[in-house]
């Protein structure tokens, strides 16, 4: 798109579009290069305002068609919905004709969807849910912008146009979520996925079958990581299953099984034959943007899900955690993980437990941080002085200052103390924002 002054290429309404954010554009954008082309060409007013309207779009998709709303299907969601939002509003402002081809993100969530198991259905619906939220958003502006002596016929071109993207786009999605879907069906890959799905479940599978088709031998002991990245990340599939690879080289594991879920997730499982693997964290971290959990070993069949169930669970607590650190293993994060399976019940019990202290200045935090490091070490304050390379009189004080906030010495209920400054150090405001009753 050429870079001009958007004064003028657009009509004057069209240049008065601004975000209710500041900071709609850039920050706001998961397309930031799409989005910097169409502020060259409009400005960034209305450009903040398409991005706005994506993410409205994708929001009301997502709280809709709850299907839609999972992890990298969300990512795909908001991407395909800025992308249209910014792509109809060149449309209706330069009157630019923008062909699906330079908006790959509207058509990649097809590929996810079809790996969930996720119906057309859905994503036709989206489009409807998308088409309306954007036609109420334009309407809306031309009702307070353009005169009202064009306002009709404007109103009229911009429902003819919209009416067209939706058509068009309705064509395309259907078209290529039936490539994908016969590519899904026709590949070797859905009958693995079947398999490794029924073994999860519990489903009994004939062992020979299943070690034929799989290539991995179930009759070992095992050690299941996932490794996955966000939305945003710019990663190759195929890097997630070098990662994969990598980590459970270092387990010491002499047979692995990738099994890649959508483009930005990969179960995988390594074995070994008379001893279990250990879960060590690589020497060298995975590329930036790609985090990996790791479950703990276990032996045969049922070892081979349950070491999977475990490295779910820390993968969830890595996708919420505060920690910088890009590997996260269930044998340090077990505590974490059985306690915030209730979020809810989570954030009750560290504000039972902390009072006070569970506050979110910087020196509560820091307050917090000493005491957790002084129960790690068991109470000494030698011991903490040194990890937090402090003095020792600056423990012993931030210690009684944490008594102070929490209303109660650290010998009382030492044990649920400590589990809740745990839960803090690791979630951090996703357990430390108090629990809402009023109703939603």
């Amino acid at each position: 798109m050429p870079s001009r002054p958007p004064t003028s290429r657009i009509e004057t309404w069209f240049a008065e579009l601004e975000p209710r954010s500041p900071g709609a554009f850039p920050d706001g954008s998961v397309l930031p290069e799409r989005s910097q082309l169409l502020a060259e060409a409009l400005g960034p007013g209305p450009t903040g305002w398409a991005i706005e309207l994506g993410a409205f779009m994708a929001s009301r998709v997502t709280a809709a068609i709850p299907e839609l709303a999972v992890d990298v299907v969300a990512g795909e969601v908001a991407k395909g919905c800025e992308a249209v939002a910014l792509g109809a509003l060149s449309l209706v402002a330069l009157d630019e004709d923008v062909s699906f081809a330079q908006m790959p993100e509207v058509l990649a969530g097809p590929m996810e969807v079809v790996a969930r198991g996720i119906g057309i259905e859905h994503m036709l619906r989206s489009i409807h849910l998308a088409h309306s939220t954007a036609v109420g958003f334009l309407l809306d502006a031309a009702e307070r912008l353009v005169p009202e002596a064009q306002r009709f016929t404007e109103m009229r071109r911009i429902n003819e146009v919209l009416f067209g993207i939706v058509d068009v786009l309705t064509t395309h999605m259907a078209a290529e979520y039936a490539r994908a879907h016969e590519e899904w069906v026709a590949g070797s890959v859905a009958l693995r996925a079947q398999i490794v799905e029924d073994l999860l479940a519990g489903t009994p599978v004939p062992m020979d079958r299943a070690v034929r088709v799989l290539g991995y031998d179930l009759n070992r002991w095992h050690l299941g990581i996932i490794v996955w990245t966000g939305p945003t990340a710019s990663v190759e599939p195929a890097q997630l299953k070098t990662v994969a690879a990598e980590t459970l080289a270092a387990a010491g594991c002499a047979s692995t099984l990738v099994h890649p879920i959508g483009a930005q997730r990969v179960w995988a499982w390594g074995s070994r034959t008379t001893t279990p693997p250990d879960a060590v964290i690589p020497t060298a971290p995975p590329p930036h943007g790609i985090r990996v959990a790791i479950g703990t070993a276990g032996a045969g069949v049922e070892g081979f899900g349950e070491t999977h169930r475990r490295a779910a669970e820390v993968a969830r607590i890595g996708s919420m955690s505060t920690s910088p650190g890009c590997v996260f293993r269930y044998q340090d994060l077990d505590i974490v993980a059985m306690l915030s399976t209730d979020l809810s019940a989570a954030r009750e019990f560290v504000a039972r437990e902390l009072g006070d202290l569970a506050g979110s200045t910087e020196a509560v935090r820091t307050v917090r941080h000493t005491l957790k490091c002084y129960l790690d070490r068991d109470r000494s304050l030698a011991g903490a002085a040194s990890d937090l390379q402090v003095a020792r009189n600056t423990v012993a004080y931030r210690v009684q200052r944490a008594e102070q906030l929490r209303g109660r010495p650290t010998t009382i209920r030492r044990l649920h103390l400590h589990a809740a400054l745990t839960l803090v150090e690791e979630l951090g405001d996703m357990v430390l924002t108090p629990t809402s009753h009023s109703l939603d």
